[in-house]
């Protein structure tokens, strides 16, 4: 069983350990199946709000969230109209039968997702016994099709909504995502087949990751917003901006996408896919990559070295310039982070 690495900044400013949220795409297994077989394993009570959406409170892992992602069907507004009609929905009743077996087909084309609450980090190792159920459910990961494009969510509560805080996180993934993606080998299908997981503007690159670039918190936003007013970031600050000033998000964002705005003091990292199906892959994996974005954030002067490493690249011939830095990263971690493993 594979480790999940601390973070380097445990704690946040007040002194209490962070805690992250997992989301876990999947497809090829209906909802109602997947409830009662996480339950089954994990224990809990089984709380259904309709047939796509259900609760599970009090298991192992505390509260889970299991739901088929499609905002037509989660809305349930067909209900409202049908009701007019005197159907009944109730289980049991030809409406809810109809319902099921609407999911069981989408099942195919649009993802289930398991959404955890935060987790403080001696849990996390429960999310392998999600895994587990769901491999033995046959359930399928975005490796499986070129139309799946399923992705493991991670939302790790920040240290503190400080924007020279907020600008160290994002100056670290930013030279790190290239790398990460190397690394992990994020399918072909959601890089180049959606919009999921956006690379960053070059501009903005350029922008946030010039040395003399110390933004107030406000500045900090606008400039996001100027050049990503979007969701589809691989790493979303939407939801963290959201906290500090909801209205300056609100009024950037197109009107379909502020419906699935939430606010809430975590980073929403929408990088890694997720390989249910394949033995070889691990919700631990992809966190522990994440650690080196915690690890470098956590450390200012090897963060202003490799940030004058990656102006010296951008500077070179654009062919090899992505390869020669995914490169340099590699070598550069190796040299200078040292991970919990190693300190063993």
């Amino acid at each position: 069983m594979k480790k999940y690495w601390e973070p380097v900044q445990f704690k946040n400013n007040k002194n209490t350990p962070r805690k992250v949220g997992f989301e876990i795409e999947f497809g090829n297994v209906p909802v109602k199946e997947t409830v009662e077989a996480v339950q089954n394993s994990l224990g809990g009570t089984i709380h259904e709000i309709s047939p796509f959406i259900f609760e599970i409170t009090n298991s192992t892992i505390g509260k889970l969230k299991i739901e088929r992602d499609a905002e037509l069907l989660n809305s349930g507004k067909y209900r409202e109209t049908l009701a007019k009609f005197n159907i009944d929905f109730d289980p049991g009743t030809f409406a809810n039968e109809i319902e099921l077996g609407i999911d069981k087909l989408s099942s195919l084309l649009i993802p289930c997702e398991i959404v955890t609450e935060p987790l403080p980090i001696e849990q996390f190792l429960k999310l392998d016994d999600i895994v587990t159920v769901l491999n033995e459910l046959h359930a399928e990961g975005t490796q499986r099709s070129v139309f799946y494009a399923f992705g493991l969510h991670i939302n790790p509560s920040v240290p503190d909504l400080d924007p020279g805080t907020l600008l160290n996180y994002l100056q670290s993934f930013l030279m790190l995502s290239d790398w990460i993606i190397a690394d992990s080998g994020i399918d072909f299908s959601r890089r180049f087949f959606t919009n999921f997981i956006d690379p960053f503007p070059d501009a903005y690159l350029a922008l946030i990751l010039d040395p003399e670039y110390r933004p107030s918190v406000k500045k900090l936003i606008d400039d996001y917003l100027g050049f990503n007013p979007t969701r589809n970031r691989a790493l979303d600050m939407l939801p963290v901006f959201c906290e500090v000033d909801r209205g300056s998000v609100f009024a950037a964002v197109k009107k379909n996408e502020q419906s699935l705005l939430s606010s809430r003091p975590a980073f929403h990292y929408r990088l890694p896919d997720c390989r249910v199906g394949d033995k070889k892959w691990s919700i631990a994996d992809e966190w522990n990559r994440w650690w080196y974005v915690e690890a470098l954030a956590a450390n200012k002067s090897i963060r202003n070295e490799l940030i004058e490493l990656w102006n010296k690249n951008s500077r070179q011939f654009f062919v090899n310039r992505k390869t020669r830095w995914i490169d340099t990263v590699k070598a550069f971690l190796d040299n200078h982070i040292q991970t919990p493993d190693e300190r063993l």
